[in-house]
């Protein structure tokens, strides 16, 4: 802090010079029996104490609050604030009272929640709070040493710490791009031409030349040359609309009809599967071909090629290849009866073989299930689809009325409701037909999700025959 000082020049030759310096307060800070701060206020203002970081001595000490206003600067000078918990003992003058009697005696005033004693700049005194002791008083303070400074000789100037080397490069390369900077600006770049710049040699290579009109007149009559084919053909057309049909005898009806039916029995000959039906019995042709040596992996598509022999039915034609004394009798129908609205006569072949039904019964057990799912519901999702299972077993029954069994199947329903890792647990029907067809039905099947994981089934199908 600056000292404040005043002069005063002389008035007379006998009044000696004065000088009057501000006296400033100097404040120590013991707690526990030690020293913990030391301090010469320079700068007059108010003075605080407690544990906040804002105060002027932050101490800290559960004694004392977070801010308090210690010493308040007035016009009057210093005024010394104590709380009640505080104590003192303030030198006033040429005595020293305790701030108990300054109390009684009052020359203490109390305002607020502090008491206030206003201070000259003889006072000091000792403020105890706690285990904390505050002392104060007022010093003449001591000049201010100016600040030391090393001679020019060891302070050196500010090139001694420039890394020449790393300067240098640096102008270097601010010098070249200054100078390349310069040169680009300065560049006469080339720019388009415009078209009236261009010579006219240069224009007439680059204009392409229109191609020849062709001539007027012959466009004309190459219109009307046009223009009049156009006219003969509406006209050709239109005459040929109103001209008359000739009329056909009967005669040449008949034979249109003949023809039209002859190509559509040849078309019929040679249609299809037809051309296998039709073929002769004798033995040989195609149809020999298809089923002899029992070669059943040939390629079917080329043994039915040449199929031939094929006629087709009239009224008075005999079936070829049928042997009488059968029992049956039959009328064959002609081309004519297969238009739109006719229909072909019923015939009667006699009674026929008649497929025998086979009918099977599926009962199922109780299942057995490894995990957190109701076995009620795996039994009843089940039981809805036993249709499905119960077609696989009258299926086999057609090639074995005697076929019967139980069949134990496993499978895993996923956390998901899915089926997985089906297989065939015991088998005592030993069909391999029926166990695939089961498999493959229980693999599509759907439960209720599982609780907690995948689980694993054990269900048994037990198969009988119906009589």
């Amino acid at each position: 802090m600056a000292t404040q000082t005043a002069a005063t020049p002389p008035r007379s030759a006998h009044a000696p010079s004065t000088a009057a310096k501000v006296r400033v307060l100097r404040i120590g800070i013991v707690q526990g029996g030690r020293i913990i701060d030391e301090r010469l206020v320079r700068s007059r203002g108010n003075i605080s104490i407690g544990w906040s970081s804002k105060a002027t001595f932050a101490v800290p000490s559960e004694a004392l609050p977070k801010q308090w206003l210690l010493f308040e600067l007035t016009p009057k000078g210093y005024v010394a604030r104590f709380a009640d918990a505080m104590d003192a003992r303030i030198a006033v003058g040429n005595e020293v009272i305790s701030l108990a009697q300054l109390k009684q005696a009052g020359r203490i005033r109390h305002q607020g929640n502090a008491w206030l004693l206003l201070l000259d700049e003889r006072s000091r005194g000792k403020i105890s709070v706690g285990d904390l002791t505050i002392l104060f008083q007022f010093v003449t303070p001591p000049p201010q040493q100016p600040r030391p400074r090393l001679p020019a000789s060891v302070r050196g100037s500010w090139t001694t710490g420039l890394d020449w080397a790393f300067t240098l490069i640096g102008g270097v390369s601010f010098l070249a791009h200054l100078v390349l900077v310069l040169y680009l600006r300065n560049v006469d770049w080339p720019r388009k031409p415009d078209i009236e710049e261009i010579p006219d040699r240069f224009v007439q290579m680059i204009v392409k030349a229109k191609p020849p009109e062709p001539p007027k007149q012959q466009a004309k009559t190459d219109d009307k040359t046009e223009d009049k084919k156009v006219e003969n053909k509406v006209a050709s057309t239109s005459a040929a609309k109103k001209a008359p049909k000739p009329e056909l005898s009967p005669e040449e009806k008949a034979r249109i009809d003949a023809e039209r039916r002859a190509r559509l029995a040849e078309q019929v000959r040679n249609t299809g599967i037809l051309k296998l039906l039709g073929a002769k019995a004798d033995g040989s042709g195609s149809i020999a071909d298809v089923l002899g040596k029992g070669d059943v992996d040939r390629d079917q598509e080329k043994a039915f090629q040449g199929v031939g022999g094929l006629t087709v039915a009239t009224s008075d034609a005999a079936l070829r290849g049928v042997k009488s004394g059968t029992g049956g009798s039959g009328k064959v129908a002609d081309i004519g009866s297969l238009r739109g609205a006719g229909t072909i006569a019923s015939g009667n072949t006699g009674a026929g073989a008649t497929e025998k039904r086979v009918s099977g019964v599926v009962k199922s057990e109780a299942p057995a299930v490894d995990g957190e799912l109701d076995p009620a519901l795996v039994s009843k999702e089940v039981r809805a689809r036993i249709g499905a299972v119960k077609a696989c077993y009258e299926r086999a029954l057609k090639r074995n009325p005697n076929l019967s069994g139980k069949v134990k199947v496993r499978w895993t329903i996923t956390a998901a409701g899915t089926v997985s890792g089906v297989d065939i647990a015991d088998d005592t029907m030993g069909d391999s037909e029926v166990s695939s067809c089961i498999k493959q039905l229980v693999a599509r099947w759907r439960f209720p999700a599982p609780s907690n994981g995948s689980v694993e089934v054990e269900f048994p199908f037990v198969f009988t025959a119906s009589q």
